[in-house]
């Protein structure tokens, strides 16, 4: 709708794939101009919206070159825009839901993906494809959605980093794989100290599936009232909830239930298979020097530590067996980045891992290893 000084709304027609960088008499674009007096409205449907562009351009023209309608109101317009809303976002543009977004509707609304540069990029070129394309797939380059509300993000998440190896790598790789832009910054010594304050060796501490808290990353996301998360599985479950997953089928309410509950049994085994292998008498002194395995949990004899590592490595395999492709089935989980850099660890540093006794270990683990996100991060390392 223009209320005021009347202008001239232009249409040309967009560009086709048949005459594109075709430059004759008979492949020359349309153009068609409409003045738009006071009070006057413009309906652009669907179909010329494929086929044309438009809009009003400034008029530059000396004002005695320009007619009574377009000097009234002193030369000033308001222009009123009504479009159909079919994506939408909660209060605190937290949850999104609709046509434009992945999850369609409000039951199962997904997170905003406040720092996904790779999903923002991707959608400005579905935007540019279709403002100058005239044989546009809506379909295809919208259908699936998107899950970002701004096009432009200068502000990335954080990531304190401590000198637990398996620990940062979890969180790296599941940042990486959700495609979360985050600066890296090292602890402080200050905030090591506070570490050692809070935590003293000597002090007994409760332990839980073998670990404790005194080495943990820290992360803190773009979104100004999010508190800071510490420790590794916590920051992992902590993404899901944000960030989570896409699947290759929607989830009903049992596979949910059923899918959060497997989360959590699996994460607290692989913490579990972590301990088994940091208790190994040739490998715990120097693991628990840089790890968060606790002092205080009881050892084991170098036999019984050996077995109980064997044990959950055979638990795993039948994982693996019955999984196929990922470790609990065909789709990226929260659990392959829990569970993938203890494996990591042991295929690299147990001389009994043997590719004979763990064959679908042993093809996970190399699946796995030729990942972008896992190539990146071994990169970084050297």
């Amino acid at each position: 709708m223009s209320i005021g000084a009347q202008r001239v709304m232009t249409l040309r027609t967009k560009k086709s794939k048949r005459t594109s960088g075709v430059d004759s008499p008979n492949t020359s674009r349309q153009t068609q101009r409409i003045p738009m007096p006071h009070n006057s409205v413009f309906v652009l449907g669907p179909e010329t919206n494929m086929q044309w562009l438009h809009g009003v351009r400034a008029d530059k023209r000396p004002i005695q070159q320009k007619s009574e309608a377009e000097r009234s109101f002193g030369g000033e317009r308001i222009s009123l825009t009504f479009r159909q809303i079919g994506t939408f976002t909660d209060r605190n543009n937290r949850k999104i839901w609709g046509q434009g977004a992945r999850k369609k509707t409000k039951s199962t609304a997904g997170w905003v993906r406040a720092s996904d540069s790779a999903e923002m990029e991707a959608m400005v070129i579905a935007f540019g494809k279709e403002n100058h394309q005239s044989e546009y797939d809506w379909q295809a380059e919208y259908g699936k959605g998107f899950d970002v509300i701004n096009l432009v993000t200068n502000k990335k998440s954080k990531l304190v980093l401590c000198r637990d190896k398996i620990a940062n790598l979890r969180v790296q790789l599941s940042l990486l794989e959700k495609r979360i832009s985050y600066d890296i910054e090292e602890k402080s010594e200050e905030s090591e100290k506070s570490d050692e304050r809070r935590n003293p060796r000597h002090r007994s501490r409760a332990w839980s599936h073998g670990l404790s808290n005194i080495e943990k990353p820290i992360f803190q996301d773009t979104d100004e009232e999010a508190l800071e998360t510490e420790g590794d599985l916590a920051i992992l479950f902590y993404l899901e909830r944000c960030y989570p997953y896409e699947t290759s089928k929607e989830p009903g309410p049992q596979d949910v239930n059923r899918t959060s509950t497997q989360q959590f049994s699996r994460a607290a085994q692989s913490n579990e298979l972590l301990f088994a292998w940091q208790n190994l008498p040739s490998h715990s002194q120097e693991s628990r020097s840089r790890s968060s395995a606790s002092p205080d949990r009881p050892t084991s004899s170098h036999g019984m530590a050996i077995a109980e590592l064997e044990r959950d490595l055979t638990m795993w395999e039948g994982y693996a067996k019955e999984s196929h492709r990922f470790i609990t089935g065909d789709d990226w989980t929260l659990i392959d980045c829990a569970f993938w850099p203890v494996l990591n660890g042991i295929v690299h540093h147990w001389t009994g891992f043997k590719v004979q006794r763990y064959p679908e270990l042993s093809a996970y683990h190399e699946r796995v290893l030729n990942r972008e996100s896992i190539q990146k991060l071994l990169e970084e390392e050297e």
